[in-house]
């Protein structure tokens, strides 16, 4: 993954957290994590972050992590 798209993909998720300025990534490896949202991520942004690379990997898919997996309970995930 790019490092703008790391960066896009926070900047998104940041808009649904109450508190901005909160610890919400950790990190292990070779994966950025982002800790669940407060609010559940719109349709557009939600697409963009899947477009991105983000998925959630506590959440069950098939082959590729879609919109339509979306977990609003669940972390998001960045391979890096």
């Amino acid at each position: 993954m790019k490092t703008k798209d790391i960066i896009e993909g926070l900047v998104i998720l940041t808009k649904y957290r109450d508190d901005q300025d909160g610890r919400d990534v950790g990190a292990e490896h070779d994966v950025l994590y982002a800790f669940s949202t407060d609010r559940p991520v719109e349709t557009d942004d939600l697409a963009r972050l899947v477009e991105l690379g983000w998925f959630q990997e506590d959440v069950e898919y098939e082959d590729d992590f879609a919109v339509e997996n979306y977990d609003p309970e669940e972390s998001w995930a960045a391979y890096v």
